[in-house]
């Protein structure tokens, strides 16, 4: 009994020495291991950084982000702006062409279209204001410009007295602003004068001069004159307006090839539905200012004109040849025609 237990003792001493020993073999590998020890001693020790964050502070990211979406909403409301610009400053249609005059679209088919056009009269007057004074048509005096006094009764019922307006660029004599306001109207001129005509002018209270205020097709522009002198061109539209007046009796012009584009700009912005009775000199040696194309689509462009003129109601009583101008048409004389004329239309839908 006494053996067997010392064998039973022994047995636990070596297993203690055992588990002794196997722990001091784990301790001898892993220095790591023993207590109070945290981590690789080989590690480098930890280092730490403070940051101090300020009120307000964004990141690099965040601000780049900001200015991002800055400029694209700036970019957006530019085109907006843009947008509405150009919806406010709109254009006006152009023009509808007419038809061409024959299948050959031809140079010579679209020439004696306009020339016949231009050479028939669409409205009788019997009676007429000229050059060559008040006098019936009957006894076959003719001038370069005639006012129809057959519609001086209807004229400016809602006024004392009817209103003129004539243009010109050139200098040219005073007989049309005489005659216009010995028979009671109104008369404002515009442009050119030599001084001898401004003098009489100044006799005549019924007559305005506005030398400096022309006519032009685009809104406004600044012309510089002589010694310095400076000049304003104005839509019709914006001198109607300017000078208080709803509605013109008689407007006569001389443009000098302006015509067309002037033409075209009153019939497209309505301005002329204030014009009775239009007298208008037409060029037409050299296409006009600012009329573009060859010149058969030249010779279409000015017969589209004149039928949408007539289309509002405009219809040709006077038509005169001037013999003392080349017999040039669009630089070519085998048309034997001059290169200027003068027209007169009555607007039958004035409704003053």
């Amino acid at each position: 009994m006494g053996r067997r237990g010392l064998s039973s003792w022994a047995f636990v001493r070596l297993l203690l020495l055992g588990c002794w020993a196997l722990t001091v073999l784990h301790l001898l590998l892993n220095p790591w291991a023993w207590p109070g020890t945290t981590g690789d001693p080989r590690e480098p020790p930890l280092s730490y950084t403070i940051l101090t964050i300020h009120q307000g502070y964004q990141a690099p990211q965040v601000l780049a982000r900001q200015r991002l979406r800055s400029r694209l909403s700036a970019s957006q409301h530019y085109q907006d702006e843009r947008e509405q610009l150009a919806h406010s400053q709109k254009l006006p249609r152009p023009l509808d062409l007419q038809p061409w005059a024959d299948l050959s679209e031809s140079f010579q088919s679209e020439a004696y279209r306009f020339l016949n056009y231009i050479g028939t009269l669409q409205l009788h007057c019997s009676v007429a204001l000229s050059q060559a004074l008040q006098r019936g048509r009957l006894d076959g005096v003719e001038g370069a410009w005639e006012v129809c006094l057959d519609h001086m009764t209807t004229l400016s019922p809602k006024q004392e007295k009817c209103l003129v307006y004539t243009f010109s660029v050139v200098k040219r004599a005073t007989d049309f602003e005489e005659k216009m306001s010995n028979v009671g109207c109104e008369v404002h001129t515009f442009g050119l004068t030599p001084q001898k005509e401004d003098n009489l002018r100044q006799k005549n209270h019924q007559v305005v001069h506005h030398p400096r205020l022309w006519l032009d097709w685009r809104e406004h522009r600044l012309i510089a004159l002589p010694q310095g002198q400076k000049s304003s061109s104005r839509k019709l539209r914006q001198i109607l307006q300017e000078l208080g007046h709803a509605k013109i009796d008689v407007l006569e012009a001389d443009l000098a090839s302006a015509e067309w584009k002037v033409l075209e700009s009153m019939l497209l912005d309505g301005t002329l539905e204030a014009v009775h009775q239009l007298i208008l000199t037409i060029h037409l040696h050299w296409p006009g200012y600012e009329v573009a194309g060859n010149d058969t689509t030249v010779v279409r462009y000015w017969y589209s004109l004149l039928k949408e003129l007539e289309t509002r109601g405009f219809l040709l009583f006077h038509s005169y040849q001037d013999p003392h101008r080349p017999q040039l048409f669009l630089h070519k004389s085998h048309l034997n025609t001059s290169s200027s004329y003068t027209l007169g239309w009555v607007n039958t839908r004035w409704m003053f």
